[in-house]
């Protein structure tokens, strides 16, 4: 290798060197770690539980006054089909009895949907922060 191949070499590798090395991808900055967030901590007033108890309650009697009255009316619909001897009665019996069921448990459907729907307005507060609660 001659001088000058030799110094077009280094020239060469001087003026590549720098380029190359800005070629290269950066690192991604790595992104700070998220902030906590604030807990929110809901707590209705007294007033508001009480009602929210006495809506539990109405809920309660309410499935127990129609448990009661399909007790009832099963029955009476099992004295009817005792006593009958028709064959399309009997079935007359069975549709109606089906029927009726479907309505029981509608209606005890609706009911639990009802308690569950009702608004529940609560006071809110912020609590500050825990640290490491971030994710929680």
């Amino acid at each position: 290798m001659t001088n000058s191949s030799r110094n077009i070499l280094l020239g060469l590798l001087t003026v590549a060197l720098p380029a190359l090395a800005l070629a290269q991808t950066q690192p991604a900055k790595t992104a700070p770690p998220p902030r906590p967030r604030p807990i929110v901590i809901t707590t209705p007033s007294p007033s508001q539980q009480w009602q929210r108890q006495v809506d539990r309650q109405q809920l309660q009697d309410r499935q127990n006054q129609n448990a009661l009255r399909e007790q009832l009316r099963q029955g009476n619909v099992d004295r009817q089909r005792a006593n009958t001897t028709d064959p399309t009665l009997r079935n007359q019996l069975d549709a109606t009895d089906r029927s009726e069921q479907q309505l029981y448990r509608a209606r005890q459907d609706a009911a639990a949907r009802r308690y569950q729907t009702l608004p529940q307005p609560e006071t809110t507060r912020t609590a500050p922060a825990r640290a490491g609660s971030a994710g929680r």
